[in-house]
């Protein structure tokens, strides 16, 4: 063998890629190297016992018998191209291989040199689906900022803007490309400028805040209340700014304000109706008392007590006020209850009250909720028995005075009459009798109505 022929097996041998030389005919093994023998795990003499199909997955034979077929078609001289290699250990391996069509001692061969790119298409192939997922997650991050309900932007610290997401449009009115290079503070209501401000300038200090809500001014011109979580991303080389999430908390401002109007208004009427209100969670035995508690009967609502009514009762009057109130929680058919007993102020003075109740039950009947008014009507309890005394004392008197004077009247009439009678009478005499026997008929009819009146009194 000549010069070249051992540079050739020389070059061959000492390469550091696999390499063989195969019959194109028998698919034998003539030649291997040590690197092939390394790599692929088969001795020198595996291999020249083997064809090349014996390297081959059986899921891939389909594809090397097509290859086979073009290389004696078209018996191209040099060809580049990539494969499944099966080890000896039973591991598969992707390779890539580069061959060489030449004639050796009469027969047609091909040198092949085997590249193991396994680990470089399993890297492809994760580069691939991290690129996959990063768009993914982009893709629905970019969702999420423009088709949210919320307002996403980016400023500096001098309240410029570098983003706006899309919702600005929907949310405010405001679009993003005219938006852009715009001072937020400007668009903010005067009363609450420099609030935010002095909060947006804390994140120099801290990382994240939360501004509570403040007006701004929409693309209609109108106010707006918006609430807004900023965190400070100056050191992040994507953003360079403030990213701020903003949130329209216009209609939950507008609700807790008619919320309190209504509250306040209530507030007043229980303050002119003279009441007090429980609500009595019944399922958790809570009991939640008003103010009444307090400007009525006194007592101090700051310290809890779960208590405060049925502890103050009047003790002749507690027993039955309490198996009212407990018939009317048992009886489904009870909706509203009445009742009147004597109860306790915190300086200990006695009122009477009157308590109405309302409850609210499951579809079982069952209570679960009782709202309870408390009235003060000690005041009116002592008018009726005022009034009531003075009746009384009408009443005496009607029937005392009428019988007297009914008496005297009596006795006039009965003079009169026997006056008329007499010859001595003249008819003038006789005229001034009758107007005094008038007189004293229409005097006893108006007694006979006062004592109707006092008998009418005294049934009612």
């Amino acid at each position: 063998m000549d010069f070249r022929n051992n540079l050739y097996k020389d070059t061959f041998q000492l390469s550091p890629q696999p390499m063989w030389i195969y019959d194109i005919d028998t698919l034998r093994f003539l030649e291997v190297n040590e690197a092939a023998i390394r790599h692929y795990g088969y001795s020198r003499e595996d291999f020249l016992s083997m064809t090349i199909k014996e390297i081959r997955p059986k899921d891939t034979i389909r594809k090397f018998e097509l290859a086979m077929e073009n290389v004696h078609r078209y018996k191209e001289r040099f060809t580049n191209k990539r494969y499944k290699h099966l080890k000896k250990n039973g591991d598969i391996i992707s390779v890539e291989i580069k061959s060489n069509l030449f004639e050796l001692d009469g027969r047609s061969v091909e040198l092949i040199i085997a590249t193991d790119i396994t680990s470089q298409l399993q890297y492809e192939q994760a580069a691939k689906r991290l690129e996959e997922t990063l768009l993914l997650s982009e893709n629905r991050f970019k969702a999420l900022v423009q088709a949210g309900s919320d307002l996403t932007a980016v400023i500096d610290m001098d309240g410029k803007y570098k983003f706006l997401s899309e919702s600005c449009i929907s949310l405010l009115k405001l679009y993003p490309e005219k938006m852009t290079g715009k001072i937020a503070y400007d668009y903010i209501h005067p009363e609450d400028r420099e609030r935010v401000r002095e909060q947006i300038n804390s994140l120099l200090e801290v990382e994240r805040i939360h501004i509570e809500p403040f007006r701004f001014l929409n693309g209609d011109h109108e106010w707006r209340w918006l609430t807004t979580t900023a965190r400070n991303m100056l050191g992040d080389p994507a953003i360079l700014g403030i990213v701020t999430n903003s949130t329209d908390v216009t209609e939950l401002i507008n609700k807790n304000e008619e919320l309190k109007l209504s509250n306040d208004r209530y507030k007043l009427m229980l303050r002119a109706a003279d009441e007090a209100i429980c609500d009595w969670d019944i399922e958790n035995d809570i009991a939640n008392w008003s103010v009444g508690f307090n400007e009525i009967f006194g007592y101090n609502l700051d310290v809890y007590n779960n208590t405060l009514w049925s502890d103050n009762i009047f003790p002749e009057d507690k027993e039955q006020a309490l198996k009212e109130l407990n018939d009317a929680v048992k009886n489904p058919e009870t909706e509203v209850l009445h009742s009147e007993y004597r109860f306790f102020k915190a300086n200990r003075e006695v009122a009477v009250i009157h308590y109405r109740g309302i409850f609210l039950r499951d579809k079982d009947g069952n209570a679960i909720r009782a709202i309870g008014s408390y009235r003060d009507i000690t005041a009116y309890k002592e008018t009726i028995s005022r009034v009531q005394r003075q009746t009384m004392q009408l009443q005496e008197i009607a029937w005392t005075q009428s019988h007297k004077i009914r008496d005297s009247l009596a006795k006039i009439i009965g003079l009169v009459d026997l006056l008329k009678n007499e010859d001595f009478t003249t008819d003038s005499q006789k005229e001034i009798l009758n107007y005094l026997n008038e007189s004293a008929t229409e005097l006893d009819k108006g007694i006979r109505n006062i004592v109707s009146i006092a008998y009418t009194l005294d049934k009612s």
